[in-house]
């Protein structure tokens, strides 16, 4: 029997939620679902790594029709008999300990869907694939969604790597000695710079490419990210929203950027869908979303809702509201730690986004 840990069993939980329902709801910037707001799904797509199955619901009679592409196997299942399984599969993932486990309830339902996995392969950023009945186009695209889970611990919306490592240049007006790597903590280590007279000034980022994708948002983004950083590791605030508000305080770093509140919020907003959506830190982007259908949440009692790109301005305000930065392993990705280059004392901080909840 197959394990995984809450993030990847929540995956294969709102698959069947959503099959079972043949509907999707929407909801609002703070996760309440909008009843009266909802798609009706016509086929969902899962990629797995060895085979691309689709399960066919359009013809709502009560049945699933499953087709595998590789093998063009075909098969016809009752909902009904998945449907019956589904709140039981949740309660059994949501109650179990331990980072991997398996979910017994799961199995039965998984041979009859011929599921031989519970996430998407890796190599794609849309968790699912879904085909809607969509009354404001005449086609029936393949939409894909991006899948994140609210049951146990919070998962990230940027992971961190190398590629989001930022450097800075320590301006020192006090003695040497003060900078050294004698402090653990980053953030103790930024404290101690500003404390004693000193503070830090953005230098470059260590990934091109990732500072090429930032410049699509706004030509300043990477300074906006970097002075949001600087805010973050002094201690200011962890919440994006908060970090913002921080920053836009800051009289001087706004004027230099002409840059006021709304347009620094409005900004952050579109960085975090894009991010949602499509954005990696390592490779090129096109400025296009590749889960371009939206975003699907597990939340805690078992609701799976979603944000379609139709109504992005809400799945922007949640994400606005509802993420912080993180601080990832420093050894790691090798940030924190004072270093000379160029004759000039710098450290770098690392960019890691994580869900509130």
């Amino acid at each position: 029997m197959i394990k995984g840990n809450k993030g990847e069993w929540s995956e294969f939980y709102a698959f069947l939620k959503i099959l079972t329902d043949g509907k999707m709801f929407t909801a609002d910037k703070n996760l309440e679902i909008l009843k009266d707001n909802f798609h009706i799904v016509l086929k969902i797509i899962r990629e797995e790594t060895e085979s691309r199955k689709s399960y066919d619901i359009s013809k709502q009679d009560g049945n699933v029709v499953i087709r595998d592409e590789k093998s063009e196997f075909c098969n016809i299942v009752e909902i009904n008999k998945i449907k019956s399984k589904v709140a039981e599969i949740f309660e059994e993932m949501k109650n179990s300990n331990g980072t991997t486990f398996q979910v017994l309830s799961a199995e039965g339902v998984m041979k009859d869907l011929r599921c031989i996995q519970i996430k998407a392969s890796n190599i794609h950023k849309a968790d699912l694939t879904i085909v809607l009945h969509d009354k404001k186009s005449p086609e029936f695209p393949e939409l894909g969604f991006s899948i994140k889970s609210m049951l146990g611990s919070p998962s990230t919306l940027l992971n961190a790597s190398g590629a989001t490592n930022f450097t800075y240049k320590v301006v020192e007006s006090f003695s040497e000695a003060s900078s050294e790597n004698n402090i653990s903590a980053v953030r103790e280590k930024s404290k101690h710079v500003y404390d004693a007279g000193g503070h830090l000034e953005f230098v470059s980022m260590d990934n091109e490419g990732f500072r090429t994708n930032l410049r699509k948002v706004d030509s300043n983004f990477p300074q906006m990210i970097a002075e949001i950083l600087k805010h973050y590791y002094k201690g200011k605030a962890s919440k994006i929203s908060d970090l913002v508000d921080s920053v836009s305080d800051d009289a001087d770093f706004c004027k230099k950027l002409d840059l006021n509140k709304r347009d620094f919020a409005f900004k952050m907003k579109r960085f975090l869908s894009d991010v949602a959506l499509g954005m990696t830190p390592k490779k090129e982007w096109d400025g296009y979303a590749s889960a371009h259908g939206g975003y699907i949440i597990v939340k805690e009692d078992g609701d799976v809702v979603c944000y379609h790109i139709y109504n992005r301005d809400k799945f922007e305000d949640y994400l606005y509201d509802n993420t912080k930065l993180d601080t990832p392993s420093t050894t790691r990705h090798k940030f924190g730690d004072f270093y000379t280059e160029n004759g000039e004392k710098r450290i770098k901080y690392n960019l890691q986004i994580r869900f509130v909840k």
